[in-house]
């Protein structure tokens, strides 16, 4: 049995608040145009597509924050890294996927090289996990 001590409990809360955030109504929106709808060749046709000001430009700036977010919570060593990668791994990997391009190319036009870092580093985490994860599975199946 685990006990439950004062920074497990802080864990937890911030885990709770944490979900609260990511099934909010806008975070749902957000996906759900992301999935649906965000398809973008380069920065210029993100900037002609999603103007300052649109839903999309909110929706992706809602997606990309607090992916940022939960990241920087990792490099900073603000909780626990399961505890963040664990929460919703296929969504991080598929937003990194398809924005990682235009992200590289705000980086350079804005001359923010840490834009996203977060993020970045949060897609690089969880792939390590999941690479741990196979590796455990498939020493798992040999037995």
């Amino acid at each position: 049995m685990v006990s439950l001590t004062s920074s497990n409990f802080k864990e937890a809360e911030l885990l709770l608040r944490i979900y609260e955030i990511y099934s909010s109504d806008p975070m749902v929106d957000a996906f759900t145009w992301f999935y649906k709808d965000f398809h973008v060749e380069n920065f210029d046709d993100y900037e002609k597509r999603y103007p300052l000001g649109s839903e999309g430009r909110k929706h992706f700036n809602r997606i990309g924050n607090f992916f940022d977010l939960l990241g920087t919570f990792i490099e900073r060593n603000l909780v626990s890294k399961n505890l963040i990668i664990e929460f919703c791994p296929d969504e991080v990997k598929s937003f990194w996927k398809e924005a990682k391009a235009l992200i590289l190319q705000m980086r350079n036009k804005w001359d923010d090289p840490t834009l996203y870092a977060g993020l970045e580093t949060l897609n690089r985490e969880i792939a390590i996990w999941q690479e741990k994860m196979q590796k455990q599975k498939r020493a798992c199946d040999i037995f």
